[in-house]
């Protein structure tokens, strides 16, 4: 534990070091963790104009974490901050003459210059979804109701009359015509109730959470009658996947997966009835990723195009009519991840890993000739692409790995950078950037990782090395882009400056390597991904530099799992792990977030062999080696029940190991002091355990 001293010092203004003998910046972690931040929060699209002209996007100048709202042309110019206020949700008519936005609970529509605004609301409630009409003449909201509004007097239309807080809404779209609103209704109705306590005020309080399959209904409102027109759907207790309007507003396309996604289905309703016909249907005996798929109809309105894993990656079909007439247009060992369709059908705008399973980039596709062209250029991935609706530009993040992530015009196969958002700072200092590589796993699968290392390798020397693996389970890590874990990405820089080698593996179960890669877990979590990180360890030891009795790993969530696994069931393998906010009880995990887990386990009444074998807790009186624990008191997501069990297993059976809660932390941190304290405390549970130099704070040269 550190004292009160420590850390108190660790709260003060972070400084840089320089590392002795070599002139280099020498990361402290306060630098990496603490405002203002290093690194910048990245700047997001909030809202392109219809002609693709000018885009609004969110950035934060002050890098303290504070995003506002900015303006900038595409074709070239100064960016402009348009709002010092909290505005979160933002939208262009589709005339382009004006904007609509949500500040501080309320609805607001300004000129496309934001000159002069209208407030349209007084109501309470988040405006959770907004969607303007065709005509550019109405807009629809949520909040505990759907509601229509005209932007030039100001009128209300209210389509739903709920009273329950058990019920939320989300707006879909606007008919072609302008005259209905589609719009989904889910109720929360029945689900169980999960307590989160807190202790971090006068009084221990005992909020709760409900988690479950809500009921979900799909309405399509009149605004003219209010009435409403419910489609008849598969069920009530689904996931729901696409959903849209016929060009024509004759019909609805939607797709629902079932709650153990082995089943896919397509329907096309008709609007005035609700009547549903189902037009395809597909069947995976392990499961339908619903995140990597998508469906939309073609601009003509007969056909439908859509990705599925059908062949082994996700790949673009196009469907005429039904399952009986479909023509597969994309193909190979890489994968679709978004698509756009231009205006007359001829031409689809798609994001893959077509060229490198490590590099997500944009091309077109000629929907006749089945012609791939690649209309990106930069080393890296380019994520979050929004096509103009006259489909002449492409607005993206784009990044590398010691690249935060910047937005980018893609027009005519040249790129134009539109934001510089990276301080100087981090641009002076020297990242380590990480070599990927590939091993073969006993079972011959091909693997893929990435190293971190020294500028120069001593061969001569033995290296402690540090593994990190990745959360989510269904994740991509391996990969150029400015991570999810950027934090982690800066805290391995600071592990090579310190003496280490970092080691990461995208193990199976990852994303962007096709469907058996990511289902081979399937009812053993902790089973083949685990042989994979324990093959990683064997290719590190073939490297010649790696000291093998130094390996430590460390990771959270789905991350912090595979190392308490690792450390219980091959405990000569690695020398010690920290784990954050790990799951230790999928069982837990299942009654929280059936979504997840059902699919990979099945459940704890019909596969209680499988939860078993991929629990922790089974095999946790097996530890020997050193173990840290720290996890976030008020986190929903694997709540903090999950680490009292495996400290209840550990101390009945008499283990040594360390502990760190943080009462006012949730799964993912939000006070940057917890994030440093956190990796302080890995830092030095690595320097202890594996003989790395001193961790370095700014402390120690004052």
């Amino acid at each position: 534990m550190h004292s009160i001293r420590t850390a108190f010092l660790f709260c003060l203004p972070a400084l840089l070091t320089q590392s002795q003998g070599i002139g280099q910046p020498l990361l402290s972690l306060e630098r990496i963790f603490e405002k203002p931040y290093i690194a910048g929060t990245r700047p997001g699209i909030a809202s392109l104009s219809p002609d693709g002209k000018t885009l609004l996007y969110f950035a934060d100048t002050s890098s303290q974490g504070d995003l506002r709202l900015w303006m900038v042309e595409t074709g070239g110019g100064t960016p402009q901050q348009v709002s010092d206020s909290s505005i979160r949700v933002c939208q262009w008519s589709p005339d382009g003459k004006q904007i609509a936005f949500v500040m501080n609970g309320d609805l607001f529509i300004t000129d496309n210059r934001f000159r002069k605004s209208s407030r349209l609301t007084r109501t309470p409630g988040f405006k959770g979804s907004v969607k303007w009409s065709w005509n550019s003449a109405l807009i629809a909201f949520s909040s505990e109701n759907i509601y229509v509004t005209a932007t030039r007097e100001p009128s209300f239309y209210q389509l739903t009359n709920n009273k329950s807080r058990n019920v939320s809404y989300s707006v879909v779209d606007f008919s072609p015509d302008s005259k209905r609103v589609l719009f989904v209704e889910y109720n929360e109705a029945g689900l169980p109730e999960f307590v989160v306590p807190r202790y971090d005020g006068k009084e221990v309080t005992a909020p709760t959470v409900r988690r479950g399959f809500e009921q979900v209904r799909i309405g399509i409102a009149s605004i003219e009658t209010e009435d409403i027109v419910w489609l008849k759907t598969n069920g009530d207790r689904f996931l729901l996947g696409s959903l849209e309007f016929s060009p024509d507003g004759r019909s609805v396309l939607y797709e629902q997966f079932d709650t153990t996604r082995h089943s896919r289905e397509m329907y096309v309703c008709d609007t005035d009835s609700g009547g549903a016909q189902l037009v395809y249907r597909e069947y995976d005996k392990d499961w339908i990723e619903e995140g990597i798929v998508g469906t939309h109809w073609m601009p003509y309105g007969r056909d439908v195009l859509f990705t599925s894993e059908r062949d082994g990656w996700n790949h673009l079909y196009l469907m005429r009519g039904d399952s009986a007439n479909i023509r597969q247009l994309t193909e190979g060992a890489w994968e679709v991840s978004w698509f756009s369709i231009s205006e007359d059908g001829k031409t689809v705008y798609f994001r893959a890993n077509k060229d490198d399973l490590h590099q997500w980039q944009l091309f077109t596709l000629n929907t006749g000739s089945r012609e791939i062209r690649k209309i990106t250029s930069s080393i890296g991935s380019y994520d979050s692409p929004v096509l103009s609706k006259h489909e002449d530009i492409i607005v993206s993040d784009y990044s590398d790995f010691n690249k935060p992530s910047e937005l980018v015009a893609v027009r005519g196969g040249k790129e134009r950078k539109l934001t510089s958002t990276v301080s100087a700072e981090f641009s002076t200092l020297q990242w380590i950037i990480p070599k990927i590589q590939h091993f073969k796993a006993r079972d011959g699968t091909i693997v893929p990782a990435m190293i971190y290392l020294p500028a120069e390798i001593d061969t001569t020397r033995r290296y402690p090395c540090v593994v990190f693996v990745h959360g989510a389970g269904y994740t991509q890590n391996v990969v150029r882009n400015w991570s999810y874990y950027y934090r982690e990405y800066m805290f391995h820089t600071y592990l090579v400056q310190n003496g280490y080698v970092v080691f990461e593996v995208d193990y199976r179960g990852s994303a962007g390597y096709g469907k058996k890669y990511r289902t081979d877990i399937r009812m053993h979590l902790g089973g083949l991904d685990l042989q994979d990180e324990l093959d990683g360890v064997e290719y590190l030891k073939s490297l010649g530099y790696i000291d093998s009795t130094r390996i430590g790993m460390y990771g959270g969530s789905y991350g912090g799992f595979l190392p308490l696994m690792a450390l219980f069931t091959s405990p000569n393998t690695y020398a010690c792990a920290a784990v954050l906010r790990a799951v230790t009880s999928w069982e837990n995990y299942y009654r929280h977030n059936p979504w997840y887990t059902g699919v990979r386990l099945g459940t704890p009444e019909a596969e209680p062999d499988a939860y078993t074998k991929s629990s922790p807790l089974t095999f946790a009186d097996s530890l020997t080696k050193p173990l840290l624990i720290l996890h976030g008191m008020i986190d929903d997501n694997v709540f903090f029940q999950d680490a009292v069990l495996l400290v209840d297993k550990l101390q009945k059976a008499g283990k040594q190991f360390e502990l760190m809660v943080y009462p006012s932390e949730e799964h993912s941190f939000q006070q940057p002091e917890s994030w440093t304290d956190e990796y302080r405390r890995i830092s030095d549970f690595f320097n202890e355990h594996l003989g790395g130099k001193r961790s370095v704070s700014k402390t120690d040269n004052q």
